[in-house]
């Protein structure tokens, strides 16, 4: 367990590192401290644990999939699943790791919900800091959760936080198929920049053959016999539309809208024509109400995207996608749309990407003028 815990210290520490930018705007996550709620997903937990161990001895035909709210979309209250929803999966059986959301279900499957527990779990182990603590609680209860499942495939969103590295390190790894499904990008990200002297999964489902390509090389360099599969993206279609259209990805670091492009909003007049479609990071969802304060007084056009994937549901052709470095900019790019990376993380980050339509800037005039030219290429 000392190497175990040592590399994940590592690894938390290069994120870490990663993440360092523009500090003074870094947004924490919404957690929920209310003593009441604590009972309450305490007692839920332990509800939910015990159930799950019940149905896992009772039945073999399961695939089970860990996630988190972050990995799903919420639509009137109900939650669906973002990352899995184009694959056809049977029998899902979903197991929360939040320690500060419940959910009920996601697409009508019924959810397990472990939080509670690793919180009370995570009292009983004396480690120097908490975030060992909570990786000892999630080896201990995911040791006993995968001891008794009798499936032969575990869905994997995230290995490297603590969840899922007590599942990568399991005791029982070997009794099941672990497959990693790609939720941002991969590329130049920490995680899998290294090469790792353990073998992570047994199949990666990834967005292109790039990144194929790079997981030979870096993180799984070390394991030729890993399978890959392309996760298909959804059918579009799209038409030109007239004007200016920009869908703004944010990204958590800058807690509001990148100052570059706000510069570039104040300086957009009427005649431009201009539409800019908001699409919030999944845990900025719920500061709507920053991002509309500050987009207050603007002459364009500003719609928040709130759909479920931005690629199903766009019909413009001539889209410019505009982000700091969220991993849309790499949807965009395997799918033809026009970038532009407004801040130097994501020139670093999404270097392999540039060319004729993915572009860097790091002046107004040169956004002002990557638009102009890029709509007039794209329409």
């Amino acid at each position: 367990m000392i190497n175990i815990e040592k590399h994940y210290i590592e690894l938390t520490q290069k994120l870490s590192d990663y993440k360092k930018i523009n500090s003074q705007n870094i947004s924490s996550v919404n957690r929920k401290n209310n003593i009441f709620f604590n009972v309450f997903l305490l007692l839920q937990s332990v509800c939910d644990v015990l159930v799950l161990l019940i149905k896992l001895n009772l039945n073999k035909n399961i695939n089970l999939i860990y996630t988190a709210p972050g990995y799903c979309n919420i639509k009137n209250g109900k939650h669906s699943d973002r990352i899995l929803s184009g694959l056809n999966i049977e029998n899902r059986v979903y197991i929360n790791q939040s320690k500060e959301s419940i959910i009920k279900s996601i697409d009508n499957y019924k959810v397990y919900n472990i939080g509670g527990v690793i919180k009370l779990v995570s009292f009983f182990y004396k480690k120097k800091n908490s975030s060992l603590k909570y990786l000892s609680a999630y080896s201990f209860l995911n040791n006993l959760i995968l001891k008794n499942y009798k499936g032969k495939i575990v869905y994997l969103i995230c290995y490297y936080d603590a969840n899922g590295f007590s599942v990568v390190n399991s005791k029982y790894r070997n009794k099941f198929h672990l497959i990693e499904i790609q939720h941002g990008n991969m590329i130049n990200y920490p995680p899998y920049i290294y090469v790792s002297d353990s073998k992570i999964a047994d199949e990666f489902y990834v967005k292109n053959q790039g990144t194929i390509d790079y997981l030979k090389k870096h993180l799984n360099k070390n394991y030729p016999d890993i399978l890959y599969q392309i996760l298909p993206y959804p059918k579009q279609n799209t038409t030109v539309h007239k004007g200016i259209h920009i869908l703004y990805a944010s990204t958590l670091e800058f807690n509001g809208i990148h100052p570059l492009f706000m510069d570039y909003l104040h300086q957009v007049t009427p005649q431009e024509n201009v539409t800019v479609y908001v699409r919030l990071h999944p845990r900025e969802k719920k500061k709507k109400e920053l991002f509309d304060n500050q987009i207050k007084n603007l002459s364009s056009t500003i719609i928040f995207d709130e759909s479920p994937n931005w690629l199903e549901t766009n019909s413009i052709k001539n889209l410019i996608i505009i982000s700091p470095w969220s991993s849309v900019i790499e949807e965009a790019h395997d799918n033809g749309y026009a970038s532009i990376i407004v801040d130097p993380k994501g020139l670093e980050r999404f270097t392999y990407l540039l060319d004729n339509k993915t572009i860097y800037v790091d002046s107004v005039s040169k956004m002002r003028n990557e638009i102009s030219r890029l709509n007039t290429i794209t329409s």
